[in-house]
């Protein structure tokens, strides 16, 4: 049963399409009631995606907590100094601060979130085979806490999805996967999503210092290659929550080379990077399109 709601949930779009056809014929064929017809699309969109109702609920909530004037970085300044969730150098795949760069902007909890992968300089993102996990760059990587915090949620028993590098796929009932929130502050939590199963090394109610080890990157929930997803929210909900523009203390950055080749190799357009970065003093904010690290002194944090 749960392997036929995966299927379906994977699939709801041209299940969709053939329950539209299916309530015509029913409606025009057999002149069966249209509330009979539709029914079964209903059950399909509704029942079974149940877990995106919420999604639509936060959308209302979330403005009218925040007076429909939501965070960003103009009116937004985080409390705490962050450094990158990992070591060595990965790529800002998607994800910014603006509009243009975000990779969900109407989704509230995920306007700001990020998605980390790590590209080698001819732009694949995998050693030999994609439809292997173990052989993507930065599968098994180590996930770290991004500032001093305590644990406020950790998910760690979902398997990994199946990937083909291009279509998302989900293999667990739950969305996100593997995900663990930490509470900074009173209005700042982070997000780290997609984790590999059974690599969360904290529980709940744990203290945590900036650069400890939390997880390692994976590929569980819905997703379509092993990455990395991260976000700052105001909330340790992960629907009910506005996303925060995160700005990063003491990091390396450079436009990625990976990343362009990545796009020519398969042939796809290469989506705007305008504006991906924007440098204040020691803190920097990013978007998609960059190779981004820590500095010598977070990675000699981390070390000690």
């Amino acid at each position: 049963m749960v392997n036929l709601l995966h299927w379906i949930r994977n699939n709801s779009r041209i299940l969709g399409i053939g329950f539209m056809l299916f309530s015509f014929v029913m409606n025009r064929v057999f002149d069966m009631p249209p509330f009979w017809g539709w029914l079964p699309m209903v059950f399909i969109l509704v029942v079974l995606n149940r877990h995106l109702i919420p999604q639509y609920w936060a959308m209302l909530w979330v403005r009218i907590k925040y007076g429909f004037k939501l965070p960003d970085k103009e009116n937004y300044t985080c409390k705490n100094d962050y450094i990158l969730p990992f070591t060595g150098k990965w790529c800002v795949y998607d994800g910014g601060v603006t509009k243009v760069l975000s990779m969900a902007w109407s989704e509230m909890s995920q306007r700001y979130a990020y998605f980390f992968i790590i590209l080698d300089d001819d732009g694949s993102n995998f050693k030999s085979n994609n439809s292997r996990v173990e052989d993507y760059h930065c599968y098994g990587k180590d996930v770290l806490a991004v500032a001093d915090g305590v644990i406020v949620k950790v998910s760690n028993k979902h398997p990994n999805s199946k990937t083909d590098g291009m279509t998302g796929y989900i293999g667990t009932w739950d969305v996100r996967g593997n995900h663990i929130v930490i509470r900074h502050n009173d209005s700042e939590y982070s997000y780290a999503g997609n984790l590999m199963p059974d690599s969360a090394t904290v529980k709940l109610g744990d203290k945590v210092k900036q650069g400890d080890i939390i997880a390692k990157c994976g590929n569980s929930g819905y997703t379509s290659e092993p990455h990395l997803h991260f976000q700052l929210q105001s909330s340790k909900s992960s629907t009910m929550s506005a996303g925060l523009p995160i700005v990063f203390t003491n990091i390396k950055t450079k436009d990625s080379v990976g990343y362009k080749m990545w796009h020519k190799n398969e042939g796809v357009e290469h989506p705007t990077t305008k504006g991906n970065l924007e440098v204040i003093g020691n803190k920097s904010y990013i978007g998609r399109g960059l190779d981004v690290e820590n500095g010598m002194q977070e990675c000699l944090k981390h070390e000690n």
